[in-house]
Formats: structure tokens, sequence, C-alpha cells
């Protein structure tokens, strides 16, 4: 009998160690994925009067580690940060006198990216006094009264809405730009020679951002000029047979990139052009969209061009490296490529865009895009 209860007793204690044993589980707990890229900011003042070697200041944060830090000039890497402090070191003796546009991007641990605002150095090295930003309307209420004031390194910002001028140069080395953009800003030479005169100069000129239309030659460079234009419209008003968009006579130089050149007899005549003309649309020209008008080997560099609907894409020019022919989708109206468009991530790979991919092909492509 006594085996029998302490059996039991056994039995009871443990079907009570049973039923009271606590179940264990084990949960894993992760974190929240860090998709956010830093913030950068420039610390260093806008439009900057610049000479020598200068230091260009940014703050970065961000909630993880931040990896690395790059400079952009003019679209291309100049220098490169893994660690604080997050200055940078320029030495402006090797890039030329004028405005030039620095842009910072960040990466954090997670591959996260953060873009800079845009910041403006006016390089003046051979200048006792630096450049000015000269304001359209607001200090002139026509866009030639600031040219007729500025002065070498000047740069000349436009407000938005419609110009009815034809514009001379002078022959001066300033930085002509619109405020938004070719689609927000226009100049119409109503019926006249042209849109721009670009005399002979030593130094090079900058025209960004506009919709140049109504003229017969909506740019001229003559003989001996220096000209740099980069994002903007041109297109003719009519459909006559005897307009042109771009035109160059003697020996010119310059860089002719992310433009779209529409609706005219011939798009883009070169004589003897020492420069680059890469990154465009050209489309709609009835007779040549590129004519090389010289008498020997032209020495310009063009490539990653896109033509549409002309009547002939090239006269005395061969096919140029990462040329092609196709309807290049511009939506002209939001100032964007559409989806499926040929022209994305298509332009020169040495050139990127401002999300850090290969620049796109035409005006809403490259670092100077708006």
């Amino acid at each position: 009998m006594k085996i029998v209860h302490y059996v039991r007793l056994l039995l009871i204690l443990l079907l009570i160690v049973g039923c009271t044993e606590e179940k264990k589980y084990i949960t894993q707990v992760v974190g929240p994925q860090d998709w956010q890229g830093p913030t950068v900011e420039w610390t260093s003042p806008l439009d900057a009067d610049v000479r020598g070697t200068v230091g260009l200041d940014l703050s970065v944060r961000d909630s993880s580690r931040v990896t690395e830090l790059r400079l952009y000039l003019d679209g291309r890497v100049k220098d490169t940060l893994f660690a604080t402090p997050y200055r940078f070191e320029v030495v402006t003796d090797s890039v030329p006198d004028g405005v030039h546009l620095c842009e910072a991007r960040a990466w954090d641990e997670h591959g996260n990216m953060g873009v800079s605002p845009i910041l403006r150095i006016n390089v003046a090295n051979s200048m006792a006094q630096g450049p000015r930003v000269l304001w359209v309307p607001d200090s002139f209420q026509a866009i030639q009264a600031a040219i007729n004031a500025a002065t070498d390194f000047d740069t000349i910002r436009v407000r938005d809405g419609t110009y009815y001028e034809t514009l001379n140069l002078f022959g001066k080395a300033i930085w002509i730009e619109s405020e938004h953009g070719p689609l927000a800003c226009t100049i119409n030479a109503s019926g006249t020679s042209n849109v721009f005169f670009i005399p002979p100069s030593h130094l090079a000129s900058t025209i960004r951002g506009f919709t140049m239309t109504a003229a017969y030659i909506q740019v001229f460079m003559d003989d001996g000029a220096r000209l740099d234009l980069f994002n903007n419209v041109f297109v003719s008003a009519s459909t006559s047979d005897s307009t042109y968009s771009f035109i160059v006579t003697g020996s010119v130089g310059g860089h002719i990139v992310n433009n779209v050149f529409s609706r005219s007899r011939t798009a883009v005549q070169l004589f003897n052009f020492f420069g680059t003309f890469e990154n465009n649309v050209i489309q709609q020209a009835w007779n040549y969209a590129l004519w090389d008008a010289g008498r020997s080997e032209n020495p310009v560099f063009h490539g990653y061009n896109t033509f549409w609907q002309n009547g002939y894409n090239y006269s005395g020019f061969s096919q140029g490296v990462g040329e092609f022919e196709a309807d290049p989708l511009l939506d002209m109206a939001d100032g964007r490529l559409l989806p499926g468009s040929p022209c994305i991530d298509a332009g020169d790979p040495e050139i990127q865009d401002r999300d850090n991919s290969r620049s796109d092909i035409g005006p809403f492509g490259g670092p100077l895009a708006y």
C-alpha cells in the first residue's frame, strides 16, 4: 500500500510541475531600416567671389554614419572626403575666371545619398574687384541694358517672362542665365536677325536656361567668339526655309551641351569649332540637322546627340559616338523626359545628372539642368 501511495504522490507532483511551467518564446527584434539620405547644406556664403585657394565648408547630418562626401565642380568630381571636417580646399588658379557651379553629394553606410543645393562661386583671380550679380528686371528693365552695364565675369540673372529683344554681348565674358529655366523664360527676337550675336572675345561667355525664338538665326557666333550654351531651347516661330537655330562663322570655341534645337531650315551650322557639341536633341530641321560648313576637318567633338524628323541628320559630318535617331519623347509642358525615352541615361558618361546617374540627353539633363 505504501508503494502505491508514494507512486500516486509522485504523479501528482509531476502533474503540478507540468501545469505551472512557463512557456518561453524568443522574438527577434529588428530596428527599422534607414532609407533617408544625409542632409547636406553649405555653410559657405552663396554667390561668393573667390580667388586663389578657397575653403568650401558643409554641414552634413544623418541618423547613420556618413561614409563619403564628394564635391562636384561644373558637374564633374573635384574632390572626395571620407571623414570630418567637411571642408573642401579648391585651388581656383586651375579653373577659368567666371561663374562655376559647386554641388556636394553625401552617402551614408546604407547607401542612401543626399544632395546639396547648388553653390555658385565667381572666380576672379584676374580682377581687383569681384564680379557682380545683375538682376533683370529688378535693376535693369531689359536684358540688353544689363549687358551694357556688365563687365567681364559678371552674372546676369533673368526673372521669368518673355523678353522681346535682340541681344549683343559686345565681346564681354559674362554669364547670362534665367532664374527658373527655359520653360519659364523666353527671348523673342520678333523677326529680327538674331536673339544673340556673339562677337570675338578671348574669354568665353555662358548662356543658360532660355527659350530663344523668332529670329532669322537664334544665336550667331562671329569669327573668334567663345561661348558655352547649356540647357536652352531653340525653336523657330515659323516654318520659313531661311531660319537657323545656331550658326558659326570662322574659328570659334566653346561647349554646346544639353540643348534642344527644333523647327528650322538648318539647326546647327559649324564652321571651325574648337570644343564640344554633345547631349543635344536636334529635331524637325527640314534640311540639315548638323552641318559642317568648314573646308577641312572640323576640330569639334560631337557625340551623344539625338536626331528626330530631320531632312538630313548630317552634312559633312559622320555619325558621332553615342548618337542615334529616335523620338526623344520630350514633355515640354512639364519639363521632363517621358517614361521610355531613349534619351534617359544616354548622354556622355563623363557627365552626370544631379541624381548621380549618367546624364540624360536634352535640355532637362546634365549638371546645369533646372
